[in-house]
């Protein structure tokens, strides 16, 4: 079983001030805001992420929303942030998350597409979806 923090302040303090102590406590400061700088569009990534899916829970349209990957090594792994089957279970969403539009690589999320589309949503329609910040 795996447990998940929610609550975004607490996500955030056990990401960096709960792991980062002994920064705090040596007053190394300037080391931690460095650390959080740099961590920071991974944090931000996987917390968009949350706030798509949990609107897509609270939608009521969606039977079923998670997240696909295949492949062991990082340089063959197809990763899609968010797949959700609709209710009438004939229709999915497949999501790519990112923080800016300009980020978006379309060549390669087609090909995660297809990909998924082969192995796992064969017999459904596949939306597809780019979503960022400004799409809160």
């Amino acid at each position: 079983m795996r447990y998940e923090i929610s609550d975004m302040f607490l996500r955030f303090w056990f990401r960096y001030f709960i792991k980062y102590n002994d920064l705090i406590e040596s007053q190394n400061l300037p080391l931690l805001a460095d650390i959080i700088k740099k961590d920071y569009p991974t944090y931000l990534g996987l917390t968009l992420e949350m706030y798509f899916r949990q609107k897509m829970m609270e939608s009521h349209e969606f039977r079923n929303i998670g997240s696909w990957w295949e492949g062991k090594k990082s340089t063959e792994q197809n990763e899609i942030d968010i797949v959700g089957i609709y209710a009438d279970d004939k229709r999915a969403l497949v999501g790519e998350v990112k923080r800016q539009r300009k980020n978006f690589k379309p060549e390669l999320f087609n090909a995660k597409v297809e990909a998924i589309r082969k192995k796992a949503l064969f017999k459904y329609e596949i939306e597809t979806k780019y979503l960022t910040l400004d799409d809160m």
